[in-house]
């Protein structure tokens, strides 16, 4: 008795190879993020909060100290000029960013 076929041994089939995928338009080029106000908002509201929990008790006592200190002194300027131009110019530039 002579065995000459197993299954399907003899009749190996070749996989079909995948054609190249041709490419329409490029990645990218119409893809743009808008983000909403409130979620603007939700983002700064974050970073304040991870301040908060960055800063240390003593660090808020020593702040409030010499914030006393300052008022009772006369000293309290809460408006410094170099502070306000310095938050102008991050509200002007986080605008332009956004553009």
């Amino acid at each position: 008795m002579v065995i000459d076929k197993i299954g399907n041994i003899n009749n190996i089939q070749e996989s079909n190879r995948s054609k190249p995928v041709s490419r329409t338009r490029e990645a990218g080029r119409n893809d743009r993020v808008e983000i909403s106000a409130e979620a603007m908002r939700a983002a700064e509201n974050q970073q304040y909060v991870r301040i908060a929990h960055e800063t240390t008790d003593a660090d808020r006592a020593a702040r409030v100290r010499e914030i006393k200190d300052q008022i009772a002194n006369g000293t309290y300027n809460r408006f410094d000029d170099d502070h306000v131009v310095e938050m102008v110019a991050d509200k002007i530039a986080s605008y332009l960013l956004r553009r």
